[in-house]
């Protein structure tokens, strides 16, 4: 049996195809790595930021009622936007 055009081709479009499955084997199994348990080391040092993180994780009803989280918002609030910021909201 000697190997014509035809036989050459589809063999090199299974192998380009089995090379693409594999590359997107490899890549999904770069994506789907969970998380290791660390704390990013910007939040170590920023307890405002742990505060943010944890406030960020409550229901609308708990934050009304979490006056340290109220307190994180404005002072996150007041870093961003700067202490002379009017925040209130309201129309001009």
């Amino acid at each position: 049996m000697r190997a014509g055009p035809h036989m050459i081709l589809r063999l090199i479009a299974i192998g380009m195809g089995g090379i693409a499955a594999l590359m997107a084997a490899i890549e999904l199994a770069d994506s789907v790595t969970p998380p290791s348990g660390r704390v990013p080391a910007t939040l170590e040092g920023d307890p405002l930021r742990a505060e943010l993180m944890r406030c960020r994780t409550i229901t609308p009803e708990e934050l009304a009622a979490d006056a340290a989280c109220q307190a994180a918002w404005a002072e996150n609030r007041r870093r961003f936007f700067g202490p002379d910021a009017d925040t209130s909201g309201g129309d001009e």
